[in-house]
């Protein structure tokens, strides 16, 4: 498994990276230069590098690869379904590449394993362009809305090794159904929460591609190819894609904020942008049901998380108190 002393030894990762590279068929190669760590997540470390002796027949990667290797050094980053989530991740980017998506995206390589051949990570090509991170204001909710329109409008066919659910509606609710029934006595916010859900249950068979993460940090901006306003934005790290309610996808940016990303009434700018593009249909309810939805398991996560002797974060009366006033707010646009 990953390390986290694999930070401090690039020797060790400079043969892990050209073991992995020379098992490929036909991709013999040497990493050429440093390798840069660069920005990583919960789940994995990130790592920047070039290569020379590259077989031309393989994959262009005119700006170098990324090394994603899953971190485990944590006991809640062990487990099965990090590695799980790797393996599918490499599977859609392999999708994407044969459905043409018009978006740049990270392309396969290879997987990496370690001396007992388990897979602890994988290669793929990088992405130019500046994260969106960088940015906050409403040309970011409008590159955010373009991308998630332009995943949603994929095929889902060939997505078979993705989790799905059958329509919109069965996504809310198998998500509520995985919020622990004992919640719902312990806080009469999360009660009334799970009654304005059920009551607000989205509706058609629209389930599509979810990319899981439209986060700006996996949004990358390209200037070099256009304008800030038309640039075409990569999007990379597809590990959290599923098929779903296309309104989840929104909701895991706007996060039940007001503002988003330095925008008033953020959410409601997210959807009028996103429906301009092309989206699906979808109105600022169906995004408040799954922010609530996140509130609940940041709820649920807090109040566990205060049972244990010495708890860590923000307490449960944190999340209530969002909770109902996100609540009071969804009741409110429902009303108007």
């Amino acid at each position: 498994m990953a390390r986290r002393w694999s930070r401090l030894n690039y020797g060790y990762l400079r043969r892990l990276i050209e073991q992995s590279l020379e098992a490929c068929s036909g991709f013999g190669a040497r990493v050429e230069g440093k390798i840069e760590p660069i920005a990583g997540g919960l789940w994995h470390e990130n790592y920047r590098f070039s290569v020379r002796g590259r077989n031309p027949a393989a994959a262009d990667a005119e700006y170098g690869y990324i090394l994603r290797l899953l971190e485990q050094s944590d006991d809640w980053q062990a487990g099965p379904e990090p590695r799980e989530r790797l393996l599918r991740e490499a599977e859609t980017l392999q999708v994407l590449k044969r459905a043409n998506f018009p978006h740049p995206t990270p392309e396969f390589i290879c997987f990496v394993v370690d001396d007992a051949s388990e897979v602890i990570g994988m290669i793929e090509t990088a992405v130019p362009g500046v994260p969106l991170a960088a940015f906050k204001d409403r040309s970011t909710l409008r590159s955010i809305s373009r991308a998630a329109a332009s995943v949603h409008r994929i095929a889902v066919e060939e997505f078979r090794h993705l989790a799905a659910s059958a329509d919109r509606a069965e996504h809310v609710k198998a998500r509520l159904g995985e919020v622990d029934g004992a919640l719902f006595a312990e806080f009469p916010s999360a009660k009334a929460t799970r009654e304005w859900i059920q009551g607000n249950l989205p509706s058609g068979d629209g389930a599509c591609l979810l990319h899981g993460d439209l986060l700006p940090q996996n949004l990358l901006w390209n200037w070099e190819a256009s304008g800030r306003d038309e640039a075409l934005v990569g999007i990379v790290d597809w590990e959290m894609a599923s098929i779903g309610d296309p309104a989840y996808d929104l909701a895991i940016v706007t996060r039940g904020n007001r503002h988003v990303h330095g925008v008033k009434e953020g959410a409601k700018v997210l959807v009028e942008e996103y429906l301009a593009f092309g989206g699906r249909p979808i109105s600022v309810t169906d995004v408040r049901v799954h922010e609530l939805l996140l509130v609940l398991g940041w709820l649920e996560e807090a109040w566990r998380e205060h049972q244990k002797p010495e708890a860590g974060g923000h307490g449960p009366d944190f999340y209530d108190n969002q909770l109902r006033s996100l609540h009071r707010r969804a009741s409110g646009w429902v009303a108007r």
